[in-house]
């Protein structure tokens, strides 16, 4: 497993364990989808069954928490296993993100992706800071489900994220 961050301060071990806890890769949408913002996520949770609760992190210093932010809603699409075309157009720098992405309109007027499994769409009702990353957190007021297959793992593109970039 490669670790593509800095991690010259955090001890081998700690890297080797960090990098073997699972986890899937989303791309979080809010706005609309003719002002669309979006980024890659891997931090991602359902922490309640009851209503259904899904929170995020998002690094402290990404150009589209502020979008988030104000418009305290979020889209998480799932990604389908094996598409890494689309995991790399979502990759692509932010002013060049949405060139040719399909996007529809889904619940709470968030831009969901046209080839995704599905969305979760979340209004944000609670953010907290408890490190370099900020938690959001919400119910799912509503969902797009296509499925279809399996989500997209980010063991599949070969590294670990250590929330260090």
């Amino acid at each position: 497993m490669t670790i593509s961050e800095d991690s010259s301060n955090l001890s081998p071990d700690l890297v080797a364990a960090l990098g073997h806890l699972h986890y899937g890769l989303y791309f979080l949408t809010t706005g609309g989808p003719e002002n669309p913002q979006g980024l890659l996520v891997s931090w991602v949770s359902q922490v309640s069954g009851g209503p259904p609760q899904i929170m995020v992190a998002v690094r402290h210093n990404r150009a589209s928490l502020g979008a988030l932010r104000d418009n305290k809603t979020f889209a998480l699409n799932l990604l389908p296993s094996g598409n890494r075309p689309l995991v790399g157009d979502l990759a692509r720098t932010r002013a060049s993100r949405f060139e040719g992405l399909a996007l529809e309109e889904g619940p709470l007027g968030l831009p969901v992706l046209s080839d995704g499994l599905g969305a979760l769409c979340c209004s944000i009702e609670r953010q907290w800071q408890p490190g370099d990353h900020v938690l959001l957190c919400g119910p799912v007021e509503g969902v797009v489900w296509r499925g279809g297959g399996n989500a997209f793992s980010a063991a599949e593109v070969g590294h670990a994220y250590l929330g260090l970039s």
